[in-house]
């Protein structure tokens, strides 16, 4: 009884703290980056930043890296977890590290673009924002990397313009959908994504964040709200927080046939390994990628599991040039806590020189 009643005094005085530290809260701004946009079709924008947006420069000019570093993001969630706030960004350091990094922006879709499909994402949006990345740095292939399903997307693209990719770097990026514990999967596996498409349009947002959330029910529901105090126990604590809250909940609806599109040939038919997926006319083959690869996944990734994106290692051939970095984290914290990130920069470092 003695220990329940000190679990209850702590738990009183970590509510007092919230408390005293939200009434001093002033609003929470958004404290990233604003990228130079180079191009913007339709609710796709590419941002391009350097040295000069953080206004540090790099460490020594001879770390300037003259190849351009792409992200692709996922068309779920806003890329902006990639800059979150300056202790939480891996654009700045990788700014910081030398490279002139550029930045897809999917937007947020229309209820018209529900007929876009991953041949417009990946055959249009990606190809006309590599093509411009090459113009602006002057450079004849640039290094792209894809997070999650911006992997899939870079790795697609890889094998559709394998003379404009010079290296490829994939991070927490889905592969072999049948291995086992594999949850979000065997959920998608046996959903009629067509039929939902039919009826609603466009996929939701929320919709989509509560299918996140039924993932891990205790961890992202129960457990939350009971340690929620906790992230208040001072005012940086509270703003981190509240941007992750703000991320979380900012998410765009998904346009209906690209999902479809996805749902299917990624998750019901295991695409990547059966090799069925189909790109603008084109089978995607990994075997056939010749760029080197450098694969990054979170070591507690509990949306994307481990064994799901190493499974690229086997379908690649053997000559192939292939690393891998398994990062301590999740799905989110491989790429947003600090050790994460410095053991990531330093893979990408080593693997584009």
């Amino acid at each position: 009884m003695s220990s329940f009643s000190e679990q209850l005094i702590s738990h009183q005085r970590l509510l007092a703290q919230a408390l005293e530290t939200l009434k001093t809260l002033e609003p929470v701004a958004p404290d990233s980056l604003d990228g130079e946009c180079l191009l913007q079709l339709d609710n796709m924008r590419l941002l391009h930043f350097d040295s000069d947006a953080t206004g540090t420069a790099p460490q020594g000019e001879t770390n300037k890296r003259t190849t351009p570093l792409l992200l692709c993001y996922a068309l779920v969630n806003r890329p902006y977890i990639l800059d979150l706030e300056p202790k939480r960004s891996l654009i700045r350091d990788l700014i910081d590290s030398g490279y002139s990094v550029y930045l897809i922006d999917w937007g947020y879709p229309k209820p018209t673009d529900q007929y876009l499909g991953l041949d417009d994402y990946i055959g249009d949006y990606l190809h006309s924002a590599v093509e411009r990345v090459k113009e602006h740095s002057q450079q004849s292939a640039i290094d792209l990397m894809g997070i999650c399903q911006g992997g899939v997307f870079s790795l697609c693209y890889a094998q559709l313009h394998p003379h404009n990719i010079r290296k490829l770097i994939t991070l927490v990026t889905p592969i072999d959908t049948a291995v086992e514990n594999f949850t979000l999967a065997q959920m998608i596996k046996h959903v009629d994504v067509g039929k939902l498409v039919r009826a609603q349009g466009n996929i939701s947002g929320a919709l989509l964040n509560q299918l996140y959330a039924a993932l891990k029910p205790l961890a992202l529901g129960v457990h939350k709200q009971l340690n929620l105090a906790g992230n208040f126990k001072s005012t940086e604590q509270a703003r981190t927080f509240i941007r992750m809250e703000r991320w979380i909940n900012d998410s765009p609806d998904l346009a209906g046939t690209a999902a479809a599109e996805f749902a299917s040939g990624l998750f019901q038919q295991n695409g990547l390994v059966n090799k069925t997926l189909l790109i603008c006319g084109q089978r995607i083959d990994l075997s056939r990628l010749t760029q080197p690869i450098l694969n990054a996944f979170g070591r507690d990734d509990h949306l994307v599991p481990p064994a799901s994106s190493r499974a690229l290692a086997q379908l690649l051939q053997e000559s192939q040039e292939y690393r891998e970095v398994e990062l301590k984290g999740g799905h989110i914290g491989a790429f947003i806590s600090a050790s994460a990130r410095a053991t990531l920069v330093d893979a990408i470092t080593q693997f584009c020189d």
